[in-house]
C-alpha cells in the first residue's frame, strides 16, 4: 500500500512538472520579426551626413557635411512586423562646403527625439519618418547598415542624406 502511494505522489509530481514546463518562458514571448530589432541601438563610429539645401543658389545642391552619433531605443508594437524607434543623436562637425554659402548653410536642425517607425521584412528594416521612407537597413550580426535619405520642404527645401552604408547601428 505505501508504494502505491509513493507511486502516485511520483506521478502527481510529474505531471505538474510537465505541466509547468509546458508553459515557459518561449510561449510567454513567442520569437517574432521583432524580436532581433528591440532594444537599444548605436552608432559606433560617428556617421557623415550631408546636407542639401535651395537656401544659397536658388537650387538643391550639397551645401555642408556634419558628423551624427546616433542612440536608437527600438520596442515591439502590437503588429510583429512594426517597431516603434525613438532615435537621438548628437551632430558635430558641421562644415559648410559649398562656396555659394556666404550666409549660411540653410540647414534647420531635425527634431529631437525623432520619433519613427520600423517595417521588417526578414533581415531588412525600411524606416519611416514624417510619412517618408528615409532608411532602408540590412541587418547583420547585430548591427544594421543602410542609406539615409531625408528632405522637406519649408521656405527653403533641405535634404539630409548619407552614402550608401553609411548609416550604421549596433546593438549593445
Amino acid at each position: 500500500m505505501k508504494s502505491i502511494r509513493s507511486l502516485f505522489f511520483c506521478l502527481i509530481i510529474l505531471i505538474i512538472t510537465a505541466f509547468l514546463g509546458c508553459n515557459s518562458e518561449e510561449e510567454n514571448n513567442p520569437l517574432t520579426p521583432a524580436n532581433k530589432f528591440v532594444g537599444k541601438w548605436k552608432s559606433e563610429n560617428p556617421i557623415l551626413v550631408k546636407v542639401k539645401t535651395d537656401f544659397c543658389t536658388n537650387t538643391l545642391e550639397d551645401v555642408a557635411t556634419m558628423e551624427w552619433l546616433v542612440n536608437w531605443t527600438v520596442t515591439e508594437t502590437d503588429n510583429p512586423n512594426i517597431v516603434d524607434i525613438v532615435m537621438n543623436y548628437t551632430s558635430s562637425s558641421f562644415t559648410i562646403t559649398n562656396p555659394n554659402c556666404t550666409f549660411g548653410a540653410g540647414y534647420v536642425p531635425e527634431p529631437q527625439p525623432l520619433y519613427i517607425k520600423g517595417y521588417i521584412t526578414d533581415n531588412s528594416i525600411t524606416i519611416e519618418y514624417d510619412n517618408q521612407e528615409i532608411l532602408t537597413m540590412d541587418y547583420v550580426n547585430s548591427e544594421i547598415t543602410g542609406e539615409l535619405s531625408y528632405s522637406y520642404c519649408m521656405i527653403y527645401c533641405q535634404e539630409i542624406y548619407t552614402e550608401e552604408n553609411d548609416f550604421s547601428v549596433a546593438a549593445y
